[in-house]
């Protein structure tokens, strides 16, 4: 038993280390706080659908004839949810590591906002499933004849929960979550905790200043920890005419960023792209990161009292 579980331990090790390939990371989190922070769903008083796809490290070989490259997406849609005083959303993600193992995540969402002044707090909780995938197939051991070493695609999956708390203002916006609350652990080969998430607490946070009429600047941060390792991000972002974006992101000890974007057919579509241009460690991956992100919101649906509606101005 030993033995097979240090044999299983290793093949996890070697398709995956560290907190940043724990948790998809994305460069325009400030996007998508839904994903991050379920508290956050029905914030907006819109309903938004949306999507980011992520090549990480592109061009980098993780494996010997498979390919590699990180690939990370997730998939969202959120909305007021008047009737239940808050907001309701669905996710689901997914962070391929290699063509030996992948990810995905799927979460129900549910957030409770209380109203004060011009500002909502929202407290959420979401529920759902993680599933770890191992495509034993494409591992090559050293002793392919060992039958302790998984030769087939293996499927685990485990409960998990997210939960957070998010203050929502026209100018500004603060957040708190914790993902894999539950420290989902999984089962591989008949072993029960050969590996689990570890548990992951976000901050984040968002400043909007009218420069003029026509250039708003919005300072954003985030700041990510499983209480062992941390990564911080600092960034900015140049509004102009409320339409067309363009901003700067640093990760502390990766890459810096540059993104741009716009909102079209009256700002019910936004089209965002993003590259990280890696400084740190560029000898364990290649040189960039792309990141490209779509949104389409529409009016909240009509469920029980008239939703309050609230500017737009800063709504990014």
């Amino acid at each position: 038993m030993i033995k097979k579980y240090l044999y299983l331990l290793l093949f996890i090790s070697y398709c995956q280390a560290g907190f940043g390939q724990n948790i998809p990371q994305f460069t325009q989190y400030v996007f998508n706080q839904f994903y991050i922070n379920p508290a956050s769903a029905g914030t907006s008083n819109r309903t938004q659908v949306q999507a980011t796809l992520r090549s990480q490290y592109l061009g980098y070989v993780a494996d010997f004839d498979q390919g590699g490259s990180n690939m990370a997406s997730v998939f969202s849609a959120d909305m007021p949810f008047t009737k239940g005083k808050g907001g309701l959303g669905v996710y689901f993600s997914n962070n391929q590591f290699s063509k030996i193992q992948s990810k995905s995540e799927f979460q129900l969402a549910y957030s409770y906002h209380k109203r004060i002044n011009s500002n909502i707090i929202g407290v959420g909780i979401s529920v759902g499933t993680n599933n770890l995938k191992l495509q034993g197939e494409n591992y090559r051991p050293r002793d392919e004849e060992d039958p302790l070493i998984p030769n087939t695609t293996i499927n685990s999956f485990s409960p998990n929960i997210n939960t957070g708390i998010y203050l929502f203002n026209p100018s500004y916006q603060l957040g708190l979550s914790v993902k894999n609350l539950l420290e989902p652990g999984y089962k591989l080969n008949d072993v029960s905790g050969v590996y689990k998430d570890k548990r992951a607490y976000y901050l984040t946070g968002k400043y909007d200043f009218g420069v003029t009429y026509t250039l708003d600047i919005s300072p954003t941060f985030i700041v990510k920890t499983d209480l062992q390792t941390i990564s911080t991000e600092l960034g900015a972002i140049a509004t102009y005419n409320q339409q067309y974006w363009a901003g700067l992101n640093y990760r502390w000890q990766d890459a810096a960023s540059v993104l741009i974007g716009g909102n079209f057919l009256r700002n019910t579509v936004k089209v965002g792209y993003a590259i990280d241009i890696v400084n740190f460690g560029t000898l364990a991956k290649s040189n960039t990161s792309h990141e490209v992100f779509l949104r389409y919101s529409f009016a909240a649906l009509k469920m029980g009292k008239k939703s309050i509606i609230k500017t737009p101005r800063y709504n990014i």
